[in-house]
């Protein structure tokens, strides 16, 4: 039995001693049911639940098949049925959960997600030093440009005057409590400081200013960069989209998120061993497994070190959720010229690897952004000094050219950014130059279900959704980027119709039922389950946004888990409930389909399993069933969660005259 415990790889041995056994009498090989026959007993079995399998796959609001029981061997589900069904499946070596009423669904699939990026903060666990030379000071911004720039100053000067020569000073600010998205802004518009700025403030320390998803650095920091990353400077200028404006970005210090994020992947993890660095990335995976509910995720990875991370753990045996890669490693600052023929060289990968960790594509994050970069075109009107902000792609840029010679050499695009109307366009027109000469055909390009992510100013026209279904692009959208919604107010609102604005509100009701393949983001929020409560009630930030886009409870879950199985290129066997399938689930501690729709923010994953295997037991569940928890212990933090209601009680509708949309 001990032996059997280890290969079943659950916490120990005491496990099974104190779990309860299935009460089966002796039974003739004669009386054996058939799948015993065939597959043996089984290894786990879960009876008195209420599981519903999800595995209704269209776009009604039924969630599917409802089961009182069900059965795992090895790492798939082996029997849906009664209580009394899936009994008969277990011998004396069964573990037998009782579920005692409670929820099971699915596993959540995630799919846009870099939960990697959490993972150094796990190294201080096996005594490296993270950051290894660096100060990281967090000022707060004021509730204006001027007043921000004087605290900057300050707080950079301050710092570095107990700092020896080439520490390296990271500055992440923090908004203004009263003026949130300003901040952003101010970073995004390249507003707040520049290279030669800081450099007076610190001559000597590497220095990089984070306000948001762009930043700045100095020139002691561009230095160092240039000489780790040959062409660093080079690559900003390619992949940053400012000739047309005539701005050079490594003159002005101005960086993107990946290009900051190469200091701490790549200059400063240039030594944390393989080994350990994969270990990190096992623990923030299953701290996102307990906290998410989440067993599969997908995401671009964009450096090597991280990819090599993944693969030591995957060689190990011991990914613990599983990981549907498409690669960016080109958006490592390198040659531009060399960049653009990479994915030629490398052959194609999308497909190789196991059930735990396998590429599905090459990505692009830089292809679009969010606004003030929005690539919204002529859809959505405003004065030039405000279009000039977006950055729309085009034929010879950096991203342009390097994923048409991607999918020339047989990759498939997926996780593509394309967060406005005209951006979404201009891939079509990309994969149609891409293809021009080719033996590719339409066809192709439809089977291969391109992917394009973000989606917060697409909007439902019926022109865009009409090219969308052509190519067959399956579009992966974020409730959580409403947040986009007050830029787009602010920034386009006095030039444009509000109905017309409205258009442009993640319309996620209309792409459903027009036949677009829709799946879902959850990148934040008080609990797994913001994103669906969102999508109930489209509140944010005190405003009810296109209430008529609002869904369903069932069909906000499909889109992370039914539906999404086929984003992640693993419809046969992920994403529902059914026999056959891998033993992917969630237990939560109260039923998501019966709930109010306030208390959805309440629930939480109390165990998670992955291929048959416990991931996270919460120790709640663990002592009724007298175990030893598992995994990092999560709960939901229900202040936070009474505040979000409280909030979005006081929501009005953002257009008046829509109260009865309520």
């Amino acid at each position: 039995m001990l032996e059997y415990l280890k290969g079943f790889n659950l916490v120990t041995a005491s496990l099974a001693t104190a779990i309860l056994l299935a009460s089966v009498g002796t039974v003739q090989p004669q009386d054996l049911p058939e799948l015993v026959k065939r597959q043996g007993y089984a290894d786990t079995i879960f009876v008195n639940g209420k599981i519903v399998s999800m595995d209704d796959t269209s776009i009604s609001s039924e969630p599917g098949s409802v089961y009182q029981a069900l059965a795992v061997k090895r790492d798939s589900i082996m029997k849906l049925g009664t209580n009394a069904e899936v009994r008969a499946l277990a011998t004396d070596f069964t573990i037998v959960y009782d579920l005692n009423g409670r929820t099971m669904i699915p596993g959540i699939i995630e799919t846009h997600s870099h939960i990697y990026g959490g993972a150094l903060s796990y190294l201080d666990r096996f005594g490296i030093k993270y950051p290894p030379n660096e100060v990281i000071i967090t000022p707060q911004a004021a509730d204006n440009l001027e007043e921000t720039q004087g605290i900057l100053r300050g707080a950079i000067q301050e710092a570095v005057k107990t700092m020896e020569p080439g520490v390296w000073l990271r500055v992440n600010m923090r908004a203004h409590p009263d003026n949130p998205s300003e901040l952003d802004m101010w970073g995004d518009t390249r507003r707040l400081t520049t290279r030669r700025t800081i450099d007076e403030w610190a001559p000597v320390n590497p220095v990089v200013v984070r306000p948001g998803n762009r930043g700045t650095i100095n020139s002691a920091a561009l230095d160092i960069l240039n000489e780790f990353l040959p062409g660093y400077s080079d690559s900003i200028r390619d992949s940053m989209h400012m000739d047309e404006i005539g701005v050079d970005p490594a003159e002005i210090g101005w960086v993107g998120s990946v290009e900051m994020g190469v200091i701490g992947w790549e200059l400063y993890a240039e030594k944390v061993p393989l080994n350990i660095l994969a270990q990190a990335l096992k623990l923030r995976s299953e701290a996102f497994a307990a906290s998410r509910a989440v067993t599969t995720f997908s995401s671009r990875i964009q450096f090597p070190k991280i990819m090599s991370g993944y693969a030591t753990l995957a060689e190990l045996g011991q990914m613990p959720i599983r990981f549907s890669v498409h690669y960016e490693v080109h958006r490592r600052p390198s040659n531009p010229i060399e960049t653009r023929q990479l994915y030629r060289k490398t052959g194609v990968l999308q497909g190789i690897g196991d059930d735990y960790l396998w590429f599905d594509g090459v990505g692009s994050e830089r292809w679009d952004s969010h606004i003030p970069e929005a690539c919204l075109g002529d859809d959505i009107v405003a004065p030039p000094h405000i279009k000039a902000r977006e950055t729309c792609p085009k034929s010879g840029d950096l991203h342009w050219d390097t994923l048409k010679n991607a999918l020339r050499a047989g990759w498939r695009l997926k996780g593509v950014h394309s967060v406005g109307v005209e951006s979404t366009r201009r891939f079509t027109q990309m994969i149609d130059e891409a293809i021009e000469g080719t033996d590719i055909t339409m066809a192709d390009i439809r089977n291969g279900m391109f992917t394009i992510e973000h989606c917060d100013q697409i909007g439902k026209g019926s022109d865009i959704l009409d090219l969308i279904k052509e190519y067959n692009i399956m579009i992966s959208c974020d409730p959580n980027y409403m947040r986009t919604f007050e830029a787009l107010v602010r920034d386009y609102g006095e030039y444009n119709d509000p109905e017309h604005l409205r258009k442009y509100m993640l319309p996620f009701k209309t792409w459903i039922e027009s036949g677009l393949n829709v799946v879902g983001q959850n990148t934040g929020g008080p609990g797994p389950f913001y994103a669906e409560w969102l999508l109930m009630t489209r509140a944010y930030r005190g405003y009810i946004w296109a209430p008529e886009e609002s869904i369903d409870r069932v069909r906000a879950l499909k889109l992370y888990t039914s539906w999404a199985g086929r984003y992640v290129t693993k419809a046969d066997k992920l994403g529902t409930l059914e026999e056959g399938k891998w033993a992917d689930l969630v237990i939560l501690n109260n039923d998501y389909f019966t709930v109010p729709v306030d208390d959805i923010l309440k629930i939480q994953s109390l165990m998670t399993m992955v291929g048959g295997r416990v991931i996270s037991l919460n120790d709640r569940l663990a002592e009724e069933w007298n175990v030893t928890p598992v995994g990092e212990q999560f709960n939901i933090d229900l202040e936070r969660v009474e505040a979000t209601i409280a909030e979005a009680k006081k929501a009005v509708p953002w257009v008046s005259g829509l109260e009865g949309d309520n």
